[in-house]
């Protein structure tokens, strides 16, 4: 007969002595003591019996419990041993999402109502439609993020953000669960880092866009004024133009230090528009919560003060190029 001196009863959690009467499951091979398994009135290592394994002995009871926990998740950023029912990681905050997780994405015939979206969260059928959940693909950490209508973005739902988003719904949820899971506030928007004052005006961020827009303007009409200074005209090549400013070291100077303000500041809206964009559209649910009468009126708010608009960026463009023209006549 077996020795399962040492070993625990997993009812009562006693170890079992030499003179206790003991019965074992005949499928898993558990032992119990006979009174535990009489009350239990079945084997209730269940672990065991969904796996298909064998309650093993020669094993310590530390490693038969491991056995029937979740696997690890290990994080892929910072190397952290996660529990297996962990979402995201303890130290670092990057979502963890196993490949069972998401083998939803190729599973035959059924429809995928995620699969027109791109790796950015583009829509290749424009992302319309009302947002009833998914996981978006976060290129920062290289995961699927998992997130739900009620999904909570720091105070806010996450079916109201992508409300509010419209188009690119997916992109910006995943970067806006990032920023609340650590704690951060950059990520990088190339649209925002090349063309700012127009990016902007499309994401309606009005106060933004009139910064960008009046700093580019500024610039636009001082390069203006100090070709004109140095006598230049549309004829001179860009070597004769770095001659001319580089003859004189106080306006090659200005030229080099402006040049030099003018990377930071679009390098910054590369950087924070995104996070800007969050704050905007926090700022606005929670003010149009406060105000709005109906469920149905509190829905067209959030989509009417939010989304895009072509409109205003094209508006924007017109009025760049009217105020340089005007502006340029009048120092000509």
């Amino acid at each position: 007969m077996a020795n399962y001196n040492g070993s625990k009863c997993i009812v009562c959690g006693k170890e079992f002595e030499e003179n206790d009467d003991i019965v074992v499951c005949p499928d898993c091979g558990t032992p119990y003591h006979r009174d535990c398994y009489n009350q239990e009135g079945k084997c209730i290592n269940t672990e065991l019996h969904e796996n298909g394994m064998s309650w093993n002995q020669e094993k310590s009871d530390e490693e038969n419990e491991k056995e029937s926990e979740p696997e690890n998740k290990i994080c892929p950023r910072c190397g952290y041993s996660n529990a297996g029912d962990q979402n995201f990681c303890s130290h670092c905050g990057l979502p963890l999402i196993n490949g069972s997780d998401y083998q939803h994405f190729n599973d035959g015939d059924r429809h995928n109502p995620y699969s027109e979206f791109g790796p950015m969260g583009q829509g290749f059928g424009g992302q319309e439609g009302p947002f009833h959940g998914g996981q978006p693909f976060d290129p920062f950490s290289g995961n699927f993020v998992t997130i739900e209508e009620d999904t909570d973005i720091d105070g806010v739902k996450a079916k109201d953000i992508a409300d509010y988003v419209g188009s690119n719904k997916f992109y910006f949820l995943a970067q806006f669960m990032r920023f609340t899971k650590l704690k951060i506030k950059r990520s990088f928007n190339f649209c925002a880092f090349l063309f700012p004052e127009y990016y902007y005006f499309y994401r309606k961020m009005l106060g933004h866009g009139f910064f960008y827009m009046t700093f580019r303007i500024v610039m636009t009409v001082f390069m203006q004024s100090m070709l004109l200074n140095f006598g230049m005209t549309s004829e001179m090549t860009t070597a004769d133009i770095a001659e001319k400013i580089s003859a004189s070291p106080l306006w090659s100077g200005i030229f080099l230090g402006l040049g030099l303000l003018s990377l930071i500041l679009y390098i910054i809206s590369g950087i924070f528009s995104n996070f800007w964009y969050f704050q905007k559209a926090k700022h606005d649910i929670i003010n149009i919560d406060k105000i709005a009468q109906s469920d149905i009126q509190r829905h067209d708010t959030i989509v009417k003060r939010g989304g895009t608009s072509f409109g205003i960026a094209i508006a924007a463009i017109a009025a760049y190029y009217l105020i340089i023209r005007v502006i340029a006549m009048l120092i000509g």
